[in-house]
């Protein structure tokens, strides 16, 4: 069908998540610089607990390509292709972001030194491209899950769903709870390393893509939803009062309630599509950015906190939307920008 039928759903979902991950390391912070319990730690709070679907949600969208059965993807197109970019990707950001540090805060003279010290400043230049080698991993077993999933049926991929959903969110959401030493010491036996970590949420992706939910199960996460969004943010406040510290555990990408947000995130941006059909132009090319903004926005944030101090608008909430929309923006349109160039579009965004 061509270009012009590209899935809405998919770039819609990008989007979203693209803009909460700017908000998700804006709103952060503004919370290391306000005093727990403080009016804006709590609206830094509020903002960054509705962000932590974004890298679910992430996922999930490559579950849905790369698990497709209708797409061909081998041992070798995964490793010569797919694998290969997102490791010119990290190397040629990991080291823009390692000249950015050095000229900008260290005035240091990276130019001068040897491989060894090149290396070490590539690794720690930044810390947001774990994401690039979490998804590296998740590729390489793609083929492995693609040949599991051509003969499974939807008994057998639920089944596998269940057991992420009682291994890895249930028991990461009751540890982050309780928070006692048997019980700790009880979920280090249960983390079963072949269900652990986002792996989960890239078969689910497929499996929302593939089959329909019951009316009944559907009704359960659009009720839970709310509730879900307000408890993320009250047991946050109430533990780090108690702790004295900031605690976001609970909501974090395996925290239950943001397993349930990003269900119905997804279910939500699936009516959405059906709605609108084939995505517009627009909302097209604000997919296609929407990589371009996760590399970049780190370097946009610091240069503005460089440029203008966290203090520029005193009230957090408002700060902290104003930031995310201008950082979101901009990011967007360098992306857009290097996506035109030869090579660069195709490799580094």
């Amino acid at each position: 069908m061509g270009k012009a039928a590209r899935d809405s759903k998919k770039d819609i979902l990008r989007i979203i998540a693209a803009v909460s991950v700017v908000l998700l390391h804006v709103s952060s912070d503004y919370i290391d610089i306000s005093d727990v319990g403080s009016f804006d730690f709590n609206a830094a709070v509020l903002l960054n607990s509705l962000t932590r679907f974004a890298v679910p949600v992430f996922v999930m969208i490559s579950g849905e390509l790369f698990l497709d059965p209708e797409k061909s993807i081998n041992v070798k197109k995964i490793w010569t292709h797919n694998i290969l970019r997102l490791f010119i990707i990290y190397l040629v950001w990991s080291y823009g972001y390692y000249v950015f540090q050095s000229l900008y805060f260290w005035k240091f003279p990276f130019y001068k030194q040897g491989i060894v010290r090149t290396v070490t400043g590539i690794v720690y230049a930044t810390n947001h491209l774990w994401f690039i080698w979490m998804i590296i991993g998740i590729y390489s077993i793609t083929p492995v899950l693609k040949t599991w999933l051509k003969s499974a049926d939807e008994k057998n991929i639920r089944y596998f769903i269940d057991i992420f959903f009682i291994f890895q969110i249930i028991r990461t959401t009751l540890t982050i709870l309780l928070n006692k030493s048997l019980v700790n010491e009880i979920s280090e036996l249960l983390t079963f390393t072949e269900i652990s970590g986002y792996i989960g949420y890239y078969v689910l992706g497929y499996y929302l893509s593939r089959y329909k939910l019951n009316k009944k199960l559907k009704t359960a996460i659009f009720v839970i939803l709310p509730f879900g969004l307000v408890f993320n943010f009250l047991i946050s406040v109430v533990y780090s009062k108690m702790q004295g510290a900031y605690t976001p555990g609970i909501y974090d990408s395996f925290g239950v309630f943001t397993f349930f947000n990003c269900v119905a995130l997804y279910l939500i941006a699936e009516k959405i599509g059906k709605k609108i059909g084939s995505s517009p132009k627009l909302l097209a090319g604000l997919s296609a950015d929407t990589l371009g903004i996760y590399l970049s926005h780190i370097m946009l944030w610091e240069v503005i906190k460089g440029q203008l101090g966290m203090d520029f608008i005193p009230i957090s909430f408002a700060a902290i939307i104003v930031f995310t929309t201008v950082i979101s923006a901009a990011a967007a349109l360098i992306a857009a920008l290097l996506r035109r160039i030869p090579f660069v579009g195709r490799y580094l965004v």
